[in-house]
């Protein structure tokens, strides 16, 4: 019998002594069957005695529980004697390899010695599943062996094909043609800033203007529908002098006026502007009669009294442009297209921004609606004041008597910039126009500058 495992030498010689006890133990049995069987249990009892082997893991497949001993029931077959039920080779399948055990054979040698690698025994071991234990095969017993499987080997890439040497041509010269006029990109321009109203339909509406003289309307509020309320506003009901017989007719719209006197220039002494005449508000005619008219307070800027004239009504664009920061210290004054400030609404001493002015320029000078406008003070000299009042009068007079010396030079130094305004309204020779920044306090006299 023959234990098969990898061979060392302690292993090969245990196998050795174990193959020649059972060589004696054939001899004997040729002579005596009884005395045959009582010496292969004593083969098997020596075969006990020998150090069990070890087969590497990488090798084992499904081995009994316990201790590899040898099988101790066993059987001849044939002429010789195993403990399995080996299959007939004739029952091989045709052409199949086929050992017969010899002494001395292990799974482990003839793997090595048919399949090339010791490592393969299992592939021998799983076609043969007669054996039980792949420990112990036995001399006799016929193995059929399985061909070895094929090595796959780590494919190497294919030799590139060389290159085929280009065909020779004769050179042949070409002329490059000009090249095509590409069109230059179209530069995307930023859109423009939006533009926003400079002012409020109020400022435009509830202002007032300038004009050489004022000559009384023909229509005027006669009578109001409540007698005891003096001032009127909007929704209350009043009486026109003309009815139907001087051209009135329902749905008419007119703007309230009241002149408010002389505007004398602050800079030229004893010269008029102008009459200052503003506005208070709008109505509209309801009922008309033949001599009377019935009419409606639409809007009101100020009281409204029985009395004030009317005038019709006319539309007026809101100026619009770019917002935008007022720096004085960016404003480079020219000399040009500069006038005064010669009458204020409401502050006719000390205004800022948001204040409505008029100047002395109009529509005979260039001006128009929307038009731009720095304000400006010159120098003119040291004064003590008290109060800031005191300080712009002795301003205005320091200023009115420097602009009355004909023939005197006075020494000139850096304008004080206040601020910007911006034309709401132009007459042909006077403009109404809103602060739109103050540095500092401003007043009548005070010089402005067509930006």
């Amino acid at each position: 019998m023959t234990r098969s495992r990898p061979g060392n030498s302690l292993s090969k010689l245990a196998l050795l002594f174990a193959m020649s006890c059972f060589v004696q133990a054939s001899f004997v049995f040729a002579q005596g069957e009884d005395e045959g069987a009582a010496e292969a249990q004593a083969v098997v009892m020596q075969a006990e005695e020998a150090p069990p082997a070890v087969i590497p893991e990488a090798a084992a497949l499904e081995h009994p529980q316990g201790p590899h001993h040898p099988p101790t029931e066993g059987k001849f077959v044939g002429e010789h004697w195993t403990p399995y039920d080996p299959p007939d080779p004739e029952s091989f399948p045709p052409g199949s390899q086929i050992h017969i055990i010899e002494p001395g054979d292990t799974l482990w040698d003839l793997a090595g010695r048919f399949l090339g690698s010791p490592w393969l025994w299992p592939q021998i071991w799983d076609v043969n599943q007669y054996i039980r234990d792949s420990h112990w095969i036995y001399p006799g017993d016929p193995l059929m062996i399985v061909e070895a499987p094929p090595v796959i080997a780590e494919a190497e890439p294919a030799p590139e094909p060389e290159p085929e040497p280009a065909p020779e041509i004769e050179e042949e010269i070409f002329e490059e043609p000009a090249p095509a006029p590409v069109a230059p990109p179209e530069a995307v321009l930023p859109p423009p800033p939006a533009l926003v109203p400079v002012a409020q339909a109020a400022d435009v509406y509830c202002s007032n203007y300038i004009v050489d003289e004022f000559v009384a309307p023909d229509l005027m509020i006669q009578e109001r529908e409540e007698g005891a309320k003096d001032l009127l506003s909007g929704g209350d009901i009043v009486f026109l002098n003309l009815g139907a017989n001087g051209g009135i007719s329902p749905g008419m719209v007119y703007s309230i006026i009241r002149p408010e006197g002389e505007v004398l220039h602050p800079a030229r002494e004893e010269e008029v502007v102008g009459i200052s005449v503003r506005s208070l508000g709008r109505l509209q005619v309801v009922a008309v009669q033949d001599e009377t008219s019935t009419a409606e307070v639409l809007e009101s800027c100020d009281a409204v009294n029985v009395g004030m004239y009317l005038v019709p009504f006319e539309e007026v664009a809101v100026p619009v442009s770019t917002p935008e920061v007022f720096r004085p210290e960016q404003v480079r004054l020219t000399g040009e297209h500069d006038g005064f400030i010669v009458h204020a609404l409401d502050s006719p001493d000390t205004f800022g921004t948001g204040a409505i002015v008029n100047i002395d320029l109009g529509t005979q000078d260039g001006v128009q609606p929307g038009d731009r406008f720095t304000i400006f003070r010159t120098w003119g000299g040291s004064v003590e004041f008290a109060s800031a009042i005191s300080y712009v009068d002795a301003q205005q007079r320091l200023q009115r008597a420097e602009e009355l010396k004909e023939g005197e030079k006075e020494p000139l130094y850096s304008e004080t910039i206040l601020g910007q305004l911006i034309v709401i309204g132009a007459k042909e020779k006077t403009s109404t126009a809103k602060v739109l920044a103050s540095v500092r306090e401003m007043s009548i006299g005070d010089k402005v500058e067509l930006r």
